[in-house]
């Protein structure tokens, strides 16, 4: 608003008052909202895309994701560790969880659901070639480099569809690539080969059946699995998680060429021979043509010559640590640990816990994005199935409502301390902030297949009269206190007292 003497200066010189109201009016806005730095002068870039708009790009960035997947080490070891600690080697560990009408766990159900899941695991995939960890690797490796990552679900008996397992039920993974992103009919609500409702709610997926892209599929939507990674509300397609790494990366990858192509050079010389211009009529010395050079190699020089060497002088001091800082800051924006990409571990304990904790808070967000979106619907699935089957039956007191309940378990935070780790738990369990099974669910182990593994383990070993210290049965130090105090007892009072 103007003042009195902004009207004053206005009245008498008008273009002062047009400056100084624009003047204001710039000192009233937020710096970064305007269309240039007041200081710099420099232009402040800012996104243009609406809903729906930020996927027109998702296939460039999937293409150049690709590439460097095959291409550049870095990339390779990045979308590797996130696998490793997303998903894991065995897969996300599923431990079902069906209640009986006391509201505790079914244990017998539990095993013989646990039974069956193990073995239809081993080809959960409908190639037959793939196990259930070895297909959640990959698909967790195409949803976090191309963005996105498909599956059809078949289930029942279908002509001309042969089962790999004994349950008709399993999955068809595929890469994004299969549901045309050039597709779109706006008046049947399809957007890049995906239909939807008005409330933005997938009706069917049109799917490409061969590589040449003439002939279409459309599923229904109750038939398919879309686990996709977004950054915005309202994207119909996913974008690859390396979106804002791409270019940092890109020129790192320069970078490394340059300094590669530095190292060749500096590796190399050459040699010249100096020659005292007075001594140039008197040089009658015949050298015989090319001079190689070896180990123990020598040369005669004419009189008034001298031989020297062309070497590089460049310095890399300063290489190492800014390299080391472009790696970091592009581990960071993917959320993967960069003492673990770049195999590069230095600082204290609180330190490398520290970063453990700080990368594994985004490796938790992956992990129940890809549980709620692929593990989960796929488990329920083949469970209901395996149930219309008759591949299990329900026993008698069984809560039906909780049929399908399970603990689904993806990687946990590896210990650099085993010792204090375990001390930690030792102390938790003993003030009952946590129960031993939660503990073992972290560490990627089933509690009651451990439970029943150690009471076998140490029936064998009593029947054995084998004594171990693992066994607190067993403690040496327990016995030889119970001993004494039982001596003690039966010698009467007097000894007690001394």
């Amino acid at each position: 608003m103007s003042n009195i003497i902004d009207k004053t200066i206005g009245f008498f010189n008008p273009v002062a008052g047009i400056k100084r109201a624009e003047a204001r009016k710039l000192y009233n806005r937020y710096t970064a909202a305007l269309p240039a730095n007041p200081h710099t002068k420099k232009r402040n870039p800012r996104s243009t895309q609406t809903a729906n708009q930020l996927n027109k790009d998702a296939k460039t960035l999937m293409q150049r994701a690709r590439h460097m997947d095959e291409n550049n080490p870095f990339v390779t070891a990045i979308l590797d560790e996130l696998c490793a600690n997303v998903v894991g080697a065995n897969g996300i560990m599923v431990e079902p969880q069906p209640l009986d009408k006391n509201g505790e766990v079914h244990v017998e159900f539990a095993q013989a659901i646990t039974k069956w899941f193990e073995l239809y695991s081993l080809n959960q995939n409908i190639d037959g070639e793939l196990s259930r960890a070895e297909t959640e690797w990959l698909c967790a490796r195409t949803w976090l480099r191309d963005g996105e990552v498909f599956g059809r679900m078949y289930s029942g008996y279908i002509q001309g569809v042969d089962y790999p397992t004994k349950t008709p039920f399993a999955i068809q993974p595929f890469e994004p690539d299969f549901i045309p992103y050039h597709i779109s009919e706006p008046e049947r609500g399809q957007l890049e080969g995906i239909r939807r409702n008005k409330l933005g709610q997938a009706i069917s997926y049109l799917i490409q059946k061969n590589s040449l892209g003439f002939d279409f599929v459309e599923v229904d939507a109750e038939q398919m699995l879309h686990l996709k990674f977004t950054r915005r509300l309202h994207q119909n397609r996913g974008v690859s998680l390396l979106h804002s790494t791409l270019d940092l990366i890109a020129d790192l990858e320069d970078y490394d060429q340059s300094e590669r192509i530095s190292a060749q050079i500096a590796s190399r010389f050459s040699y010249y021979i100096k020659r005292d211009k007075a001594g140039e009529e008197d040089d009658a010395l015949e050298r015989g043509g090319d001079l190689f050079l070896g180990m123990g190699n020598s040369f005669e020089l004419a009189p008034g010559e001298d031989a020297g060497i062309i070497e590089s002088n460049r310095k890399e001091s300063m290489s190492s640590p800014f390299r080391e800082s472009q790696m970091r800051l592009a581990s960071s924006a993917s959320g993967v640990n960069n003492s673990a990409v770049t195999r590069h571990y230095d600082g204290s304990y609180s330190a490398q816990r520290q970063e453990l904790v700080d990368s594994f808070a985004r490796y938790r967000i992956l992990q129940r994005k890809f549980v709620t979106g692929w593990t989960r619907p796929l488990y329920r699935k083949a469970l209901q199935i395996a149930l219309l089957n008759g591949e299990l039956r329900v026993p008698k007191g069984v809560d039906k409502d909780t049929i399908l309940n399970a603990i689904y378990q993806a990687p946990v935070m590896p210990w650099i301390d085993p010792a204090k780790e375990m001390v930690g738990i030792e102390k938790g369990t003993r003030l009952s902030l946590n129960s031993l099974s939660s503990y073992q669910r972290e560490r990627n182990i089933n509690p009651l297949a451990t439970r029943r593994e150690i009471q076998a383990e140490r029936k064998a070993m009593s029947d054995m009269n084998i004594v171990s210290t693992a066994d607190p049965a067993h403690n040496l130090a327990d016995s030889i206190q119970d001993s004494t105090s039982t001596k003690k007892k039966n010698n009467g009072g007097d000894d007690a007292e001394t």
